[in-house]
């Protein structure tokens, strides 16, 4: 156990549970099981169910101010607070997740103490921050962790990262026992055995694209009901910006008896054992948890085609993906596979045994502990 006794510390955006956070807890209790390592992890400014969940399994949480709020020369004085806030952490390896917290390491984690720095990459280069800081968080860094191609070819090619320096690491998905059952769930939602149910698992913001969906469940719901037969969408995830203009909007489409805003939830296992389908409408993804565990749960996923879900699915899923924003194609495939259950199951099986095979939690905390591993010896931590 190379990294016995090492402090570790992860840095993330905030404490909320979102995908990202959740790979990073997965592998923060790895590293404290199973190597010993003295791990903390930290958050910008808010506090959430991630501070819960570390206190659950006995490790450190700290809250740190926001480094990039102000203007430039503000900027300068928070990262240098950073800094020194950190370094009295002596850290041997710093492990930031998602774009502020690369950036803000990756300025500044050589004068932490720490030996060892690993940008992860968690999305396509989606949300940019500024050019010049990324430009030079990057010159600095030691090493980058992706969890998809996508997200190591934005690296490489848009910021110019030794291709070398890059590792492809795909998420690893937790075998949870579900809290409650399929009946148990369906009555909690108020859904009879008849109806069909498709889910989609994701924070409600912008990105995920929840929009494009309803607009589609409109479709879906006008198939059935010739054929009697009701259709009710869950939508598993916090409210954030957008859950406002999206309850609004399935007012406006007249699909909001049909549509559950079940908010963020614990029990997703249970939850996903009482639905139908998956469902995934978003616009670009890394390595997308949502999809995963959907996957994981047997069922069938209807997506949007974009290289982050076609990695996941693989061609066995492919004719089952609409392009980015056409609502009436994921009508179609959803409304096909509402009509065609053997279809659906025999399709969730193979994705059951997919997720089992390459996407294990296990596999990806053994595959980012040897990387570590191999920078701490080149590194003679």
């Amino acid at each position: 156990m190379i990294l016995k006794g090492r402090r570790v510390i992860f840095v993330l955006g905030n404490l909320e549970l979102g995908g990202a956070e959740r790979q990073a807890l997965i592998l923060a209790r790895h590293l404290v099981d199973h190597e010993q390592a003295a791990v903390e992890v930290w958050g910008f400014n808010k506090s959430g169910p991630v501070a819960n969940i570390c206190e659950r399994h006995g490790i450190t949480w700290k809250i740190v101010p926001y480094p990039f709020k102000a203007g430039p020369s503000k900027r300068l004085t928070n990262l240098l607070k950073l800094s020194r806030l950190l370094r009295s952490a002596r850290p041997d390896i710093l492990l930031p997740y998602t774009l502020v917290p690369n950036v803000a390491c990756g300025l500044i984690w050589k004068s932490t103490g720490a030996r060892v720095c690993v940008w992860n990459q968690r999305d396509e280069g989606l949300f940019p921050l500024d050019g010049k800081l990324e430009r030079w968080a990057v010159k600095r860094t030691s090493y980058f962790i992706s969890n998809s191609h996508a997200g190591a070819r934005f690296l490489t090619g848009k910021l110019n990262v030794n291709p070398g320096k890059v590792r492809v690491i795909k998420n690893g998905i937790d075998h949870h026992t579900p809290k409650l059952d399929r009946r148990a769930w369906r009555e909690r939602l108020k859904i009879d055995e008849s109806t069909f149910v498709a889910c989609m698992v994701a924070n409600l913001h912008n990105n995920k694209d929840h929009a494009t969906l309803l607009n589609a469940w409109r479709d879906v719901v006008m198939k059935l009901e010739p054929h009697g037969r009701k259709a009710v969408l869950v939508l598993a995830g916090r409210y954030d910006g957008a859950y406002e203009s999206l309850l609004a909007l399935a007012g406006e489409l007249k699909v909001d008896r049909s549509v559950c805003f079940a908010g963020h939830v614990t029990d997703v296992p249970g939850l996903l054992s009482a639905v139908d389908i998956g469902v995934f409408s978003s616009r670009s993804e890394g390595c997308p948890n949502g999809v995963l565990e959907c996957m994981a749960a047997g069922l069938a996923v209807v997506g949007t085609d974009i290289e982050g879900v076609r990695e996941v699915v693989s061609p066995n899923g492919f004719h089952l993906l609409a392009s980015p924003g056409d609502a009436k194609e994921l009508a179609r495939i959803i409304a096909g596979l509402a009509s065609d259950p053997v279809m659906g199951s025999t399709i969730g099986e193979r994705n059951r045994s997919r997720v089992r095979q390459h996407y294990s939690a296990r596999r990806m905390c053994e595959e980012t502990v040897a990387c570590l591993a191999e920078l701490v010896t080149l590194r003679k931590l």
